[in-house]
């Protein structure tokens, strides 16, 4: 038997090697954290604008809560549509024009697409719709050829008849930049790329012409010219007025000519143009209405009846702030100098068209100011003012009306700045001016 020493030096011995193998096996102890700066992840970058236009509209996607400016490439941008979902649409476009439009830190410049060859004319709300969007036509009356390409430049996007070589070869020539409506002189059954339309035979009211002896025209939208004898401040035709609601039911665009300056030679008659407009507007809703522009010369020699850019702006924007959806200039052979005055017209209008086709907002204008017309449109959450003063003086008025509450207003033409207070708005205006002012959605 071992010794009582062996067996404590062999039990010593064995805890020894128990305890070793403690100690290897035994899993190290994790090292202490390092404190370091926490690492962040970037942000993805917020979705950036993005439009896909068609021939009188654009879809753009860009970051909800933001506010899209656009308008018309190379001028001052003086639209505003709002997003929502991520989405905004862009309409009252021209066709074959170039856009800029804003959102945020990002801006993309886009061209619209040609007038499609098969083109819905519809009326809504007081406008034309081309493929169901907004449209602002400025018309020429049945002009020769050699007048398209200038009218093209002058800003004419809807040419009304051919008398020179037919429809068929207006079709033709303007085929993808502009729209055409027929008239009574061109041969129905006439079809072709951008025909939208027909005319009645013109100035019905005075050929005798009721809603009951209209005869029908070619298929698509119904345009009618009247004389300005349905406005009670005119002489009445032999007939009386009761046939105007007759013939503004067949009609789906409806205008008239007066021509202040040129035909009854009064130059103290231009505010007629806004107030017959309004007239027009509140007989034919929810029709689409327009008005002739006089450009020349026609009756009236008088220095104090002559046209001018002045005399064809300020007719232009009585008419629009009347509540004209729509403008012609006649006659067609007028010079370099109207041209001028039309082109500074069209080119206003291309920038403001959506908000031009908006139902008028009536402003109040004091003190009485007899050759002076206003009225406003909202669109967007913007307000955009129109002041016309068709006086040979000045005139300094407050203009009136909820919508201006207390906004800062823009020249549209790039002047200064107004402030409204209590929902009023101080101008002044110099003889024969026009002034738009704007101001943008309030944040």
């Amino acid at each position: 038997m071992p010794s009582p020493r062996a067996l404590l030096l062999a039990s010593a011995a064995l805890f020894g090697a128990f305890v070793v193998g403690l100690l290897v096996v035994r899993p190290r102890a994790p090292a202490p954290a390092t404190t370091t700066s926490a690492r962040t992840t970037p942000s993805p970058p917020a979705p950036k604008l993005s439009v896909v236009p068609s021939a009188f509209t654009a879809q753009a996607d860009a970051p909800d809560a933001t506010v899209i400016r656009w308008g018309p490439a190379g001028g001052r941008p003086l639209l505003w549509q709002p997003v929502a979902q991520g989405h905004a649409e862009l309409t009252g476009l021209l066709p074959n024009t170039r856009y800029t439009a804003t959102a945020g830190h990002d801006t993309v410049t886009f061209r619209t697409a040609s007038v499609p060859p098969t083109v819905s004319a519809t009326v809504a709300d007081g406008a034309l719709r081309l493929d169901g969007d907004p449209f602002f036509p400025v018309l020429a009356w049945e002009e020769c050829p050699d007048r398209w390409e200038p009218d093209l430049r002058d800003g004419v996007t809807l040419f009304a008849g051919n008398p020179c070589t037919n429809l068929g070869s207006l079709l033709a020539a303007v085929a993808g930049r502009v729209v055409v409506a027929g008239t009574a002189q061109d041969a129905t059954g006439t079809t072709g790329p951008g025909l939208i339309g027909w005319f009645y035979p013109d100035e019905a009211d005075a050929r005798g012409y009721t809603g009951r002896t209209l005869a029908n025209v070619e298929p698509g939208a119904r345009f009618l010219t009247l004389t300005s004898h349905f406005f009670p401040e005119a002489a009445p035709l032999p007939a009386g007025r009761a046939m105007y609601a007759g013939l503004v039911r067949r009609t789906d665009v409806v205008g008239f000519d007066l021509y202040p300056l040129q035909e009854l030679c009064r130059p103290d008659l231009l505010p007629w143009v806004f107030d017959a407009q309004a007239f027009l507007r509140r007989l034919a809703q929810p029709r689409a209405t327009f008005q002739w522009i006089e450009d020349r010369e026609l009756k009236c020699p008088s220095a104090a009846d002559a046209i001018s850019p002045a005399t064809i702006r300020v007719e232009s924007w009585l008419a629009i702030a009347g509540g004209a959806t729509g403008l012609g200039f006649f006659p067609g052979n007028f010079d370099e100098s109207a041209r001028r005055g039309i082109r500074s017209v069209t080119r206003q209008i291309r920038a403001l068209l959506p908000a031009l086709v908006r139902p008028p907002v009536p402003i109040a204008i004091s003190p009485a100011a007899p050759d002076v017309r206003s009225s406003g449109r909202v669109l967007g959450g913007a307000v955009y003012v129109i002041a016309v003063n068709a006086g040979a003086t000045s005139a300094a008025v407050t203009l009136t009306a909820p919508q201006l509450e207390h906004r800062r207003f823009l020249s549209a033409d790039g002047g200064g700045r107004l402030d409204a207070h209590r929902r009023s708005l101080a101008v002044a205006l110099p003889p024969m001016s026009v002034r738009i002012y704007v101001s943008p959605p309030q944040h």
